[in-house]
């Protein structure tokens, strides 16, 4: 039995020792002080969705004002809405070990001599990343290893069932309202490439454009995704000139739940079901949906 027990160790330790040289998972140094981590408020959506995969929804001690909150923080004392409206006394109030917050944010809270841990992803990669830098940051390094090889896993095998793909079809994302899309330098650019398509905004100068009705009319998508606190599939096909849009005229629209395009471990599934919406042919085990 012993004997067992030593070999599944080294097997585990041999893939941690993989992982971390594998080049998804950036070990950038974080000025942070975690030798005693019971007392955490998180101002940044992606942070607390990690630490509760941590299972340290018990030490979060206050959240920012958002809808995004997973349920079970969402009683508990709120703090701004984070981009600069943090009440830095309600901060202080709380006594934390520890603040995450996002980047800029970050600055402001570590001037005041404040434990914190800015945050900022741009793609997949650094989310993966990020899993394993929190965990480090609250001593739960092993448990966000465990999450990180998972997600990459996932990932794993979506490229190697992409292999196959010979082409790509044109995504819109709307991210809310009608033109509002995300370029190269968002998550949402990134999942749409790794799952198989063309992002339509692919080009802009921005991260975060607003394009023109005219303009996706005459991209002509194949398919569009529509964030779910915007418009509704029936809206959009009614809209003024894009009847001929070939989204619409194949039935390849589909309402994208905000938590797939979030900067936390769950937009995994965002990336499956991108996926399965853009090569049915490859992923026809899975169930399609909207």
């Amino acid at each position: 039995m012993k004997k067992w027990t030593a070999l599944i160790f080294l097997i585990f330790l041999a893939f941690l020792v993989s992982y971390l040289a594998s080049s998804s998972i950036k070990r950038e140094a974080k000025n942070i002080t975690s030798e005693k981590i019971e007392r955490i408020v998180s101002l940044n959506v992606a942070a607390t969705e990690i630490l509760i995969e941590l299972g340290l929804e018990d030490k979060i001690v206050g959240v920012n004002f958002t809808k995004s909150n997973p349920e079970i923080v969402r009683e508990k004392p709120k703090i701004g809405r984070g981009f600069g409206n943090i009440n830095i006394e309600a901060v202080l109030d709380l006594r934390p070990d520890i603040v995450f917050a996002y980047e800029t944010d970050a600055k402001v809270l570590k001037e005041k001599g404040i434990n914190t841990f800015g945050v900022k992803t741009c793609n997949l990669s650094e989310v993966v990343s990020l899993v394993v830098e929190i965990g480090r940051a609250v001593n739960k390094e092993m448990q966000a290893y465990a999450i990180a090889g998972q997600m990459q896993k996932r990932i794993d095998e979506i490229q190697e069932k992409l292999k196959t793909v010979k082409s790509r079809p044109l995504v819109y994302f709307e991210a809310g309202s009608i033109g509002r899309s995300r370029a190269a330098g968002s998550l949402t650019h990134d999942l749409i490439s790794l799952a198989g398509g063309e992002n339509l905004a692919k080009g802009e100068p921005v991260s975060f454009p607003l394009l023109s009705s005219e303009h996706i009319i005459a991209k002509n998508p194949d398919v569009i995704i529509v964030e779910e606190y915007g418009t509704s599939i029936e809206e959009v096909k009614k809209r003024d000139g894009w009847q001929d849009i070939k989204a619409i005229k194949n039935n390849k629209v589909f309402k994208s739940p905000v938590y797939y395009t979030n900067y936390t471990p769950r937009c995994i599934e965002g990336l499956e079901q991108f996926a399965r919406w853009f090569h049915p042919e490859v992923f026809f085990t899975f169930k399609d949906g909207e």
